[in-house]
């Protein structure tokens, strides 16, 4: 298509692709496609994407983004920056990614969430760098709509202030969502004291009405 509309392409220069073709080569020590070395600041044009978004460096070339299936990692990005690829998601997960808001500040988790207005498969893998989390944070995920729907929620890396009372008072009457918690080495002795009295609990249930969760911190 870009052969044939060679001219109309000089004007506006875009490509349709369903993914980024671009990776990067840590024996080459260089962006490539395929094999083939290629300078990112050489690229003139934008990118629709419609199937998979896997890299953050497109993101300053992204004109258009329909990818059901998102996967970024190490990354500070902007919330205009989420929201170009965040409507049509349905598969994401987000690894050592900060949203930071439009006066900067670092954007709390349940609005990052917000926007995958779509999403049947949430993914938040924390390391160094934290969206807000507070003691509020699961009970503002429980006023979002689509949180409900989905399919399966991971969260990786969990700190001390999310609120496991409200979560498993939520998991009881959970039919829907496959939760994976994995708790970060950090949190306190009274923390794991109440995970694990919380673990007991779920496996004495001999027939359970609810989705039975995946619960994993440091000594269990």
């Amino acid at each position: 298509m870009i052969h044939t509309c060679k001219y109309y392409f000089i004007k506006n220069p875009k490509i349709v692709s369903s993914s980024y073709p671009y990776s990067f080569d840590s024996a080459l020590h260089k962006w490539c496609i395929g094999k083939t070395r290629f300078a990112l600041s050489q690229l003139i044009c934008k990118y629709w994407i419609t199937e998979n978004l896997n890299s953050t460096s497109i993101l300053p070339k992204l004109y258009k983004c329909d990818a059901k299936k998102v996967n970024l990692i190490n990354k500070v990005i902007s919330f205009n920056e989420l929201s170009m690829f965040a409507t049509f998601a349905e598969d994401i997960t987000l690894e050592t990614i900060t949203v930071k808001d439009t006066d900067g500040s670092i954007l709390p988790f349940e609005k990052v969430f917000e926007a995958f207005i779509n999403a049947k498969k949430y993914g938040f893998y924390f390391y160094l760098t934290l969206p807000k989390i507070t003691s509020k944070t699961f009970n503002e995920l429980l006023k979002i709509p689509h949180f409900s729907k989905l399919q399966s929620f991971s969260l990786k890396n969990i700190p001390d202030t999310f609120d496991i009372e409200s979560f498993y008072t939520y998991m009881k009457k959970n039919k829907t969502t496959k939760f994976y918690l994995i708790f970060d080495k950090s949190v306190s002795e009274a923390h794991k004291n109440r995970l694990e009295e919380m673990i007991d609990e779920i496996r004495s249930t001999k027939v359970s009405s609810f989705q039975i969760p995946f619960i994993d911190f440091p000594r269990l």
